[in-house]
């Protein structure tokens, strides 16, 4: 069967709860469109609308309550899509609220830099900000567009780059057995991000199975041919490890559209879905 005429899969979205643009329920009008039955919303270290999502979806509908967490590998940062946790487990919660606490203390230091740097004279008012969830963001980016300091991301990067600023997280070894104590699977996610879009060796991947991942996203925007995508599957096969797809969908706030690259429930596996 072609891939355009299967049910698809995208087990990695994210709505206002974290960084995108879309709504809870307006994700779930396009769901409904569309020819995915099995998605996951992963917003950024919060569980609040994929919690939210598990009432609302119809019976027609494969839905995974998820999460995209953060660790710090090799100084730099990594993310783990997590699936099929308990939600009420206090560790998990106590990570997510860790992190949130690490977002929220860089955002003000990369404000406080752009004052060092002479950008910006006065960001008392930055500590009062709040923005329309619906812009897609965070804080620090969203004030500094206001403020008319960056005009677009990638300025925004430039300045946090000049700052030699960084988040510090928990290790992936951290991350991965908070994930599994609260009954949960941890994947490596979209691992061609890290490297502009090249195949992580299978060396790192090895280091990644040894922490304890489930699996991993093969299927991601950010592979530059659908033979890298396979890579990460024959690596997957070989070590008994899950497969996964999901677009990184923001809505609005960048390009990569909700089910691209379009992927068939047939050509993943996830063993703690045993229905589909």
């Amino acid at each position: 069967m072609d891939r355009k005429d299967q049910y698809q899969v995208d087990m990695h979205i994210h709505t206002t709860a974290s960084d995108g643009t879309w709504t809870m329920e307006k994700l779930l009008e396009f769901i409904l469109k569309s020819n995915i039955k099995l998605f996951s919303i992963t917003d950024h270290d919060t569980i609040e609308n994929s919690i939210k999502m598990f009432h609302r979806v119809p019976d027609n509908i494969n839905y995974v309550i998820g999460t995209e967490i953060s660790c710090t590998y090799d100084m730099e940062e990594y993310h783990i899509t997590a699936y099929d946790f308990d939600y009420r487990n206090s560790k998990l919660n106590g990570l997510i609220e860790f992190n949130q606490i690490r977002r929220k203390e860089f955002n003000r230091k990369i404000i406080e830099f752009v004052k060092e740097i002479d950008k910006i004279t006065d960001i008392t008012d930055y500590f009062l900000y709040k923005y329309d969830r619906n812009r897609g963001g965070w804080e620090s980016l969203n004030y500094l567009l206001d403020k008319n300091i960056v005009g677009n991301l990638k300025e925004y990067f430039e300045i946090v780059k000049l700052s030699n600023k960084k988040i510090r997280f928990k290790s992936p070894q951290e991350v991965i057995d908070i994930i599994k104590d609260a009954g949960g699977h941890p994947f490596l996610a979209h691992p061609s991000a890290y490297k502009n879009g090249g195949k992580l060796p299978a060396e790192v991947l090895k280091e990644w199975k040894a922490y304890g991942i489930s699996g991993i996203e093969c299927f991601s925007p950010y592979l530059r041919n659908i033979e890298d995508g396979n890579y990460y599957v024959k690596f997957c096969n070989e070590n008994n490890l899950m497969i996964s797809a999901g677009s990184d969908c923001h809505g609005e706030f960048n390009n990569r559209a909700l089910g691209i690259p379009k992927v068939g429930v047939d050509e993943i596996r996830l063993d703690f879905m045993k229905n589909i």
